[in-house]
């Protein structure tokens, strides 16, 4: 995923050298929208790290009883 971002952003970096405005468009939403599912990425990951603490709390509140 972090390779098709930097490929979205030499894109970029190429329509805005060849002047192809087309091309900086289609650059610029393929890059965002790669960072958002970066982002969204991390915060699942995030997500996940909290719930299994959790529910290893709970399993082990269940074994005390």
């Amino acid at each position: 995923m972090l390779i098709a971002t930097l490929l979205g952003l030499v894109a970029l970096v190429a329509g805005l050298a060849f002047g192809w405005p087309v091309l900086v468009l289609l650059s610029i939403i393929f890059t965002a929208v790669q960072m958002m599912m970066l982002a969204a990425r991390t915060a699942v990951e995030r997500n996940d790290v909290k719930l299994s603490a959790k529910l290893a709390a709970k399993e082990a509140r269940r074994r005390d009883m």
